[in-house]
């Protein structure tokens, strides 16, 4: 995957959780702005990066001055990696909000898994484990609910900690 390609995902990523008129800036000369969208009335100049090592101070700084040119009122810096610890203090600092570890195409792979073990559910329903088939689906379906459960909270506790509802 290259960086535009990262930043497409990135974009379906945060339609996915509730951000709205979310769109790509151009390819060169974006002002370190690659995504702007809005969601509870703020909107957002996102910088993606799709690195291999931690994310420098530099992302910061450049999605905080293509703030401005994009008429941003917050900022975010979303990559699948992790973040230097300059970048995290400039980015207190600055109330940009970072996202480590952002890997759209988990996605995929978690439906994959869950068609997997759905798929070896049913056939526990027509064998001679059929004792074993509800078991097996109670604790699925308890695990499927955790899962979901973890993740709006885990989305939550980001929002709330930049003070939004």
């Amino acid at each position: 995957m290259d960086g535009r390609e990262y930043e497409r995902r990135v974009a379906d990523y945060l339609r996915s959780h509730g951000y709205h008129r979310v769109s790509l800036t151009r390819d060169s000369g974006d002002y370190g702005v690659d995504i702007v969208c809005s969601r509870h009335r703020h909107k957002y100049a996102v910088q993606c990066k799709f690195y291999a090592k931690p994310v420098g101070v530099s992302a910061v700084q450049q999605v905080v001055g293509g703030m401005a040119y994009y008429e941003c009122d917050r900022a975010m810096v979303v990559t699948n990696s992790t973040f230097t610890r300059q970048a995290s203090e400039l980015a207190e600092k600055n109330d940009v909000i970072l996202l480590d570890g952002i890997r759209p195409n988990l996605k995929l792979r978690r439906t994959l898994l869950i068609l997997f073990v759905l798929m070896a559910g049913v056939l526990m329903l027509f064998t001679d484990y059929v004792i074993y088939a509800g078991i097996f689906l109670a604790i699925y379906i308890i695990l499927v609910a955790c899962m979901l459960y973890l993740r709006h909270k885990a989305i939550q506790v980001h929002y709330s900690d930049h003070g939004e509802e």
